[in-house]
């Protein structure tokens, strides 16, 4: 509106403006005659003639110029009404709906503007410049919007309704076409169409796993899919079908230029990721059947793409079929590892007992890869063969770990079948991966449950020998082929260091209860301990202690661990509970006769705890003939963590049984027996047992304070202490 005024003011202006000009000029040219007339007749420049004659030219030339731009503003004035008459012609008929001569106006517009020299570069070219860009978005919006009245789409669970309203169509089809023809940018429209299509229908219809459809020729105007998700999946034949149909159910009502190449592009992928990536085999077996499969999406894709403007525009399908080796390792690699992240994550703890040891030879290694679907290698087979047989002893593991360690083996095995060397290499650092992410996992997820249920530390210590172990003979396998090299022994000692850590820490935890039973109220217990009161007090400590330690070892007791673990932990549960009953009763000051025979007896009756070590030659005879050396595959930690012979050697005998073991995984055994004697025997009798190396196990201070708080302060003491001191 501005800038219509302007210009039915300069208009009117200018015009006046160039009238005068008109008539002055008139006058000018007859005075400018009667002046050549008169310089004729005087010919004489001394006269000063001649000199205003001059002026006057001069003069009438810059009126002449002003004229001639002022003509020039005129005609710019004009061509700028006539410029806004248009725009208003092309205003009405977007109103209109004739959108075809519309977008011809809008391109008429800016062709006029654009041959306007006086006015190029101006604000008012750019003015008029983004007038017609918005009419032409207007323009493209009401095409889009027709074509959105003309399509109806409606999806539910059960079916999905393609409409289109042929009342709607009737003689707009080509007008709608034809302004898009005509304006710039059009096939942006018809991009942005295909997409709604393809997002509102046709992704709905591909989501679910069963669907059929009516015959796309039939002459109705809808187009019909069940959908379902409780039967079998739609074929791919019958899915790529699917997708054909949609679009020459499309095409026939709003034609083909409808599918613009990124639409097309957009289906195949569509179909892609639904019958190709999501289907991609697990088995070998399953690859060489999958062909027929890639047979099917291939001529889709070519009867699809064949509609493309651009002939060398991307398919994916194409590019997907190339990579199918490694698709299919990448698809294997990829459930190897969620199924040990879940068998990590797992709360089930499902707990597999060995029957017998576990012997590592090709007929395992067969039972463990082989399927129907699956066969072991030839090279891998033969390598196995070269392999010096392993055995690991019969423990309680969890089937979590067992799972994980055989997809570790089928995925070497895998390797091994595999041409491409960067492939193979891939699973093998894949079957490297799923035990080091079970390892790592693991204990993070579970540590809560890990440090209250000591039967789940002591499977889970079981769990990490058990794939240290496997951990070490694949890495020696992987080894021997010369495409597979990954750091098998770094994920050993990673399962090592982690077993060892958690039961120690479960020791750790657990002896400290055990200390703090026994230790009789903080040692106050030992005091006067020939009185009813604190007698009975230790001897109920004594007997919590006993319960709980009781209770300890029937979660480890073999086979839920080997013997040798099973003697390394009550050793060390047995050393808390004899060093709080020791410390405890040399702490007393003040020992009489009656408190020494009573504390004697009580270290006596802890000393009674060693018989559990004692266990029954049926079990432990299974493991009298293997050693640390038995593990030929492990380093000699992971050996001496699950095996000792000497432990497991067969004796009849309960007590001798556990003195001997005693002696060898309880250090404060023989200390508590010293004490025991310490609490009845004379000074003279200390002295000759320290002089003879006895008592080593006891420091001159805790020598000095049992003398002290059993005997009389005499002078004779003073010596024996002395004595005790100088030895």
């Amino acid at each position: 509106k501005d800038i219509r005024n302007s210009l039915d003011e300069n208009y009117l202006t200018y015009s006046a403006a160039v009238t005068k000009a008109e008539s002055a000029q008139s006058s000018i040219a007859q005075l400018l005659q009667g002046v050549d007339e008169l310089q004729l007749m005087l010919g004489d420049e001394e006269t000063g003639i001649q000199t205003r004659l001059d002026t006057a030219i001069k003069n009438e030339e810059q009126i002449c110029e002003r004229v001639q731009s002022n003509s020039a503003i005129l005609q710019c004035l004009t061509q700028l009404s006539a410029i806004n008459r248009e725009l208003q012609d092309m205003d009405r008929l977007v109103q209109s709906g004739e959108l075809d001569k519309a977008a011809q106006k809008a391109e008429s517009i800016e062709t006029t503007v654009n041959a306007m020299e006086n006015i190029e570069d101006t604000h008012i070219a750019a003015i008029l410049v983004e007038r017609v860009n918005l009419a032409r978005m207007n323009i493209k919006e009401n095409v889009l919007r027709e074509f959105h009245k003309v399509i109806a789409v409606e999806t539910n669970a059960n079916s999905a309704n393609l409409r289109v309203d042929t009342s709607r169509l009737k003689g707009r089809i080509s007008v709608l076409f034809a302004a898009l023809d005509s304006v710039k940018d059009g096939e942006n429209v018809l991009k942005e169409l295909a997409l709604y299509i393809i997002s509102a229908f046709v992704k709905p219809v591909l989501a679910a796993q069963l669907v059929t459809h009516d015959d796309a020729e039939s002459p109705t105007s809808e187009f019909n899919v069940q959908l379902s998700n409780d039967s079998d999946t739609t074929p791919t034949d019958e899915v790529c079908d699917l997708v054909l149909s949609i679009v020459a159910f499309v095409s026939r009502f709003l034609g083909g230029r409808v599918w613009v190449d990124v639409a097309l592009t957009e289906l195949a992928q569509l179909v892609l990721q639904r019958c190709y990536l999501q289907r991609i085999p697990e088995t070998r077996t399953e690859l060489a059947s999958f062909h027929k499969t890639v047979d099917t999406l291939s001529g889709f894709e070519a009867t699809l793409l064949a509609q493309c403007a651009d002939p060398s525009i991307e398919r994916p399908i194409q590019a997907a079929v190339k990579r199918l080796d490694e698709l299919f390792v990448e698809r294997q690699c990829a459930r190897a590892l969620e199924k040990s992240r879940r068998a990590a994550e797992s709360t089930a703890f499902a707990v597999y007992k060995m029957d017998t040891h576990q012997e590592w030879s090709l007929a395992f290694v067969q039972a463990t890869v082989e399927d129907p679907d699956t066969k072991l290698a030839s090279s891998f087979a033969q390598s196995i063969k070269e392999h010096p047989a392993a055995v690991f002893p019969q423990c309680i593991i969890s089937e979590s770990i067992v799972e994980t360690v055989s997809s570790a083996y089928r995925l070497l095995n895998e390797s091994m079948q595999c041409n491409e060397p960067g492939l193979a290499q891939r699973l093998a650092e894949t079957a490297q991966n799923v035990l080091d992410v079970y390892c790592v996992l693991f204990p993070v997820v579970h540590r809560q449950q890990l440090r209250k249920v000591p039967a789940l530390a002591l499977q889970f210590f079981n769990d990490c020998m058990y794939g240290a172990h496997h951990c070490t003979i694949l890495g020696q396998l992987a080894a021997a082929e010369n495409n597979v090299n990954p750091n098998w022994s770094a994920v050993a000692r990673k399962f090592f260091d982690s077993g060892i850590r958690h039961v120690a820490e479960l020791a750790e935890s657990e002896s400290r209860e055990l200390k703090s039973l026994v230790g009789a109220d903080n040692g106050t217990g030992f005091y006067n301990a020939s009185d009813e009161q604190q007698r009975d007090a230790l001897a109920k400590s004594l007997k919590r202690g006993r319960l709980a330690l009781t209770q300890l070892c029937a979660a480890m007791r073999p086979p839920n661990v080997t013997p040798h673990m099973f003697y390394r932990i009550l050793g060390r549960y047995l050393d808390a509970m004899f060093a709080a009953i020791i410390d405890g009763i040399v702490g007393v000051r003040d020992i009489g006769v009656d408190d020494s025979q009573v504390l004697s007896d009580h270290c006596r009756a802890a000393y009674g705890l060693v018989s559990l070590f004692h266990l029954d030659p049926e079990i432990t005879c299974a493991y009298s003939t293997l050693t640390s050396a038995a593990l030929v595959n492990s380093t000699d930690e992971q050996g001496d963590a699950l095996l000792d012979s000497d432990d497991e050697s067969d004796e009849s005998e309960t007590t001798a049984q556990g003195v001997r073991l005693a002696k060898k995984h309880c250090q404060m055994s023989d200390k508590l027996v010293q004490l025991a004697d310490i609490l009845m025997i004379s000074r003279a009798d200390i002295l000759a047992r320290r002089r003879a190396g006895l008592l080593a196990q006891y420091s001159v201070n805790e020598l000095v304070s049992l003398v002290r708080a059993l005997f009389s302060d005499t002078h004779e003491r003073a010596l024996d202490i002395d004595e005790l001191k100088r030895i």
